[in-house]
């Protein structure tokens, strides 16, 4: 057998989708490619030639061990690689995978796996698994699933010695849309179901199998099955013991035991001191008893500690961000907000990606009448290292309603600016005026970049428009949105009887890329226009004191809604009696999606309570309320963007 060659061992079914990115990821790191097809109707088998894989047909037997066998009876290479078609070795490891088997004298080799969930941008769990070892006629996996290798080496070479390298794998295959589309869970139930009477003695099934309980939301039944798992091992020599103990408290917490919760960290500890895991949980059970002293305690030891070894499984951001943010929870629900401010910056220092704790601050300083200062805090707490990231932020602060520093950061938003960009940024700056109920500014903004006549002319003439209806002036219609709005007003659908005024203009394809997040203007999507476009005018309507008008956006918002949640046949019949045709089509674009709607609707009434109670609390002008201090936390804790994904 040749020296050092790596064999890559596969199972695959149906995995076009994903097959391609796992044999690229290999491409130079191994000297060939065993992929065992188990029954794929679709390109997998080709995708799989065209890397110069062998394929070994194989009949599907509700075995993972024994098809992954299979391939390793075809396997030449020294060393024998095993992946998942939804996994990808990463560009590091692949530059590196020779130089640890042409050094190392361990029997096998551990790679960090980091899996995906949620819809893979919530962050990885890590998990330090065996996936490389030294190829011999002995060595063959066992178990129907979540099969395994080690026991198979131990027994060959009782004195077999392994090692976790730095090594990482991305697996893909666990998130949400990939888990329900390929119902991995069932599949896993039913052959872990299957494992357990086969051999009820294995813990190791039991375990498993309490994953995907717990996995399914099914807490309880999960808690017992990982405790008859425990009660079958020795906690000292169980590579997963650490797990069986997480998932417990994981269990206990999902239940809201949180004593019982506690009790059992307090317990591994003894056993696990530098699991950072269990620190971070130490401090979340013991902030939901009440007790946050020694919360913050536990969550700055986790920190001290960082993240964990890695002969343990953890969660990406333990020691870390996550439990930065954490902190910063704690410390924001104590009122201690310049320690939660500090906890949020170090969150978005150790990932500079993460938006939670940047909704969190920026909310923090604007509540706090602190907002004048975020320029500067972003400049020396942040590195923002392109004007992709300052783009990102300013539409962050406009998001959190901070529109004062969202107008200083802009003119930073490009270091040389062309011609587009420049009426780009005055379109958007006369944007974040019309949040704020400047009209007069915005405007004058928006009238210059009209007369351009550039890429934001009809944009800045339709937001004109808006602008002049609030401001009483006569406008002329000339779009959908603005005829409905017109009809009804002239119905009596809102506004007040005998109120007399035109009615704003909106373009319904205009351009999403005005708005001062974004990253490229292109013309023909929809940003700012439709509910959004009501929303923003909603927003100004609540800082310019124009309650009437805020009033009659509601009440047709409402109207509109309403109609939307009636059956399909009133809707048909009410059209078939219309007499003006075109008002029984979608008004606007995106006029009938009730959930957007809906939701700009809320925001606005946020809006609205959040204005009532800075001026009930003696701001921005006048003397402090006592009460300060609770409708401080009242205006922290109301709803809004939070920068978690849906």
């Amino acid at each position: 057998m040749p020296s050092n060659r790596i064999s890559l061992c596969m199972i695959v079914k149906d995995e076009e989708e994903w097959l391609t990115q796992c044999l690229e990821s290999v491409q130079g790191a191994v000297d060939e490619i065993i992929v065992v097809d188990t029954g794929s109707s679709d390109r997998s088998d080709d995708i799989a030639r065209q890397y110069g894989a062998r394929i070994v047909p194989y009949v599907w037997r509700d075995d993972f061990a024994a098809a992954r066998n299979a391939g390793l009876e075809q396997a030449t290479g020294e060393w024998i690689l095993f992946l998942d078609a939804d996994e990808a070795l990463d560009s590091a490891a692949r530059e590196q995978l020779r130089s640890w088997t042409a050094a190392s004298t361990c029997d096998g080799l551990f790679l960090n796996i980091h899996n995906y969930t949620g819809t893979g941008q919530q962050g990885a769990t890590v998990n330090p698994v065996l996936r490389l070892f030294r190829n011999a006629p002995e060595h063959r996996f066992e178990g129907r699933i979540h099969e395994q290798i080690a026991g198979a080496i131990c027994r060959k070479n009782p004195d077999a010695a392994f090692h976790v390298t730095d090594m990482m794998i991305h697996h893909f295959g666990y998130q949400t849309a990939v888990v329900e589309r390929k119902d991995k869970v069932n599949r896993n139930l039913k052959l872990l179901e299957q494992a357990v009477e086969e051999e009820p003695e294995q813990s190791f099934h039991h375990y498993n199998l309490g994953v995907e309980y717990l996995r399914v939301g099914e807490a309880e039944r999960a808690l017992q099955t990982f405790r008859v798992a425990k009660a079958g091992i020795d906690p000292l020599v169980t590579s997963y013991a650490h797990l069986l103990f997480k998932y417990e408290v994981r269990c206990l917490q999902h239940l809201n035991r949180w004593q019982e919760a506690l009790d059992h960290i307090e317990e591994a500890l003894v056993l696990f001191p530098d699991y950072t895991d269990l620190l971070h949980n130490r401090g979340v059970c013991q902030e939901a008893l009440g007790h946050t002293d020694q919360a913050e305690h536990s969550l700055r030891e986790a920190i001290q500690l960082g993240p964990p070894p890695p002969v343990y499984h953890t969660e990406e951001g333990m020691g870390t961000y996550q439990t930065w943010y954490a902190l910063g929870r704690l410390l924001e629900g104590r009122a201690d907000l310049e320690g939660a401010v500090n906890a949020y910056v170090e969150a978005v220092r150790a990932k500079s990606s993460l938006l939670p704790p940047l909704y969190r601050i920026f909310r923090i300083m604007r509540v706090s009448g602190q907002q004048a200062v975020i320029p500067a805090l972003i400049t020396n707490r942040f590195a923002l290292s392109s004007e992709e990231a300052t783009h990102k932020i300013i539409g962050i602060l406009e998001q959190s309603r901070c529109y004062d520093a969202a107008l200083e950061m802009l003119p930073s938003a490009a270091s040389k600016p062309s011609k587009e960009m420049r009426e780009r940024l005055s379109f958007a700056e006369a944007l974040l005026h019309i949040g704020q109920g400047r009209w007069n500014k915005a405007r004058l903004k928006l009238d210059t970049v009209r007369r351009k006549k550039g890429d934001y002319a009809l944009l800045s003439a339709s937001w004109l428009v808006r602008v002049n209806w609030l401001e009483g002036r006569e406008t002329a219609e000339s779009d959908p949105l603005t005829m409905w709005l017109n009809h009804c007003v002239q119905s009596g659908t809102a506004w007040s009887a005998g109120q007399e005024k035109a009615v704003l203009h909106t373009n319904a394809g205009t351009n999403a890329n005005g708005r001062p997040g974004d990253t490229e203007a292109t013309t023909g999507a929809a940003a700012y226009e439709g509910w959004h476009a009501l929303g923003l005018l909603m927003e100004g309507c609540i800082h310019s004191g124009k309650w009437a008008e805020l009033l009659g956006l509601i009440q047709i918002c409402q109207q509109l809604l309403s109609a939307e949640a009636r059956s399909s046949e009133e809707i048909q019949q009410e059209q078939a009696l219309n007499r003006n045709r075109k008002y029984a089509q979608e008004p606007f674009a995106g006029a009938f999606d009730t959930a957007a709607g809906a939701g700009w609707l809320i925001k606005s009434l946020i809006g609205a309570a959040d204005h009532h109670l800075q001026e009930l609390a003696g701001e921005p002008a006048g003397e402090r309320n006592r009460y300060w201090p609770v409708i401080q936390q009242l205006r922290l804790e109301l709803p809004g963007p939070d920068g978690f994904e849906m």
